[in-house]
């Protein structure tokens, strides 16, 4: 996936975003701008995947060990105050969905059915007529590499067929933005390969937000962090980092934390170190230049008092 510097409006524009859960905050303030057409969103992100594509917020992660069904009731997250925009449009008004097309991570599938009917359904809800729709599906499939497997039904689908086929649904109707939630989670190198290949079809000529639970910058899943043209990390329901991975791979070492008090001073603390502090009010990041550590953290925030309650490396 080739970097790109987009044109008009950034990709993804937030401006003092809350979003919230069944009116339950879980992202207050989120403000960032990413105009380039690869976006990278790690960390915290399963309330802003969910308001991006109007998926209820429990189909877009797995409940946690041990938790009831109950636990994990769908929730609807929105936009309930301040700007969020995909390509220019409003999020908040779900202006934005008829050029963004959603890849959910592994959501359920109807197993009989064969590939082509389920993109072509896609289309067709998506307004296509059935005629219409069953032209669209071959090229979608064909992109994400998997035109021999049109007519197979999607229980012979291995996982890595089946994470290629939601790339394609979703791109069915060449939407001007493709948004994808963590595709290439728990699949080993060989597997992640194939996705990634999916992926690289499906993007082409067309924007993309991708999310992640993590960065890593080794393998496979390393290709998302290094082709990105914006990396923005959530943590907490707050902007810990927004940047390049360059400036990331330029400040060294990376790590997240939580500063309860003094937060502006030791911003200025470290400042005077050499150390950028970006993000806040709660959760922030630090890159590390060459030969400083964590205990340059740690004297700082206690030259001014700055409670660090949580001290985590990015990668």
């Amino acid at each position: 996936m080739e970097k790109a510097e987009a044109a008009g409006p950034p990709l993804l524009d937030a401006r003092a975003a809350r979003i919230a859960v069944d009116d339950v905050v879980a992202i207050d303030a989120l403000t960032a701008e990413a105009r380039g057409d690869r976006v990278l969103c790690a960390g915290d992100t399963g309330a802003l995947f969910a308001a991006l594509t109007g998926i209820p917020f429990s189909a877009v992660r797995a409940p946690a060990p041990g938790a009831a069904a109950d636990d994990a009731a769908p929730g609807e997250a929105r936009v309930v105050a301040g700007r969020l925009e995909v390509a220019g449009r409003d999020v908040g008004r779900s202006a934005h969905r008829a050029a963004s097309g959603a890849a959910p991570l592994d959501p359920p599938l109807p197993l009989a059915w064969t590939a082509d009917a389920y993109v072509a359904w896609s289309a067709r809800l998506s307004g296509a007529s059935p005629r219409a729709a069953a032209e669209m599906a071959p090229p979608a499939l064909a992109r994400v590499g998997l035109a021999a497997a049109r007519k197979r039904t999607l229980r012979t689908l291995a996982l890595p067929e089946r994470r290629a086929l939601v790339l394609a649904q979703a791109i069915v109707t060449a939407p001007a933005v493709l948004i994808a939630e963590d595709p290439l989670v728990g699949l080993d190198d060989g597997a992640a390969g194939f996705v990634l290949a999916a992926l690289a079809g499906a993007t082409e000529g067309r924007g993309a937000l991708l999310t992640a639970a993590r960065l890593d910058v080794e393998g496979p899943r390393g290709v998302l962090v290094r082709g990105a043209t914006d990396v923005l990390v959530l943590a907490g329901g707050e902007l810990a980092f927004s940047g390049t991975f360059a400036e990331i791979a330029a400040g060294g070492r990376v790590y997240t934390l939580t500063v309860r008090s003094n937060a502006e001073l030791l911003r200025e603390e470290l400042a005077a170190r050499g150390i950028a502090l970006r993000g806040g009010p709660a959760r922030f990041s630090a890159a590390l230049p060459e030969g400083a550590t964590t205990r340059d953290l740690v004297l700082a925030a206690t030259r001014c008092r700055a409670a660090i309650v949580e001290l985590t490396p990015l990668f």
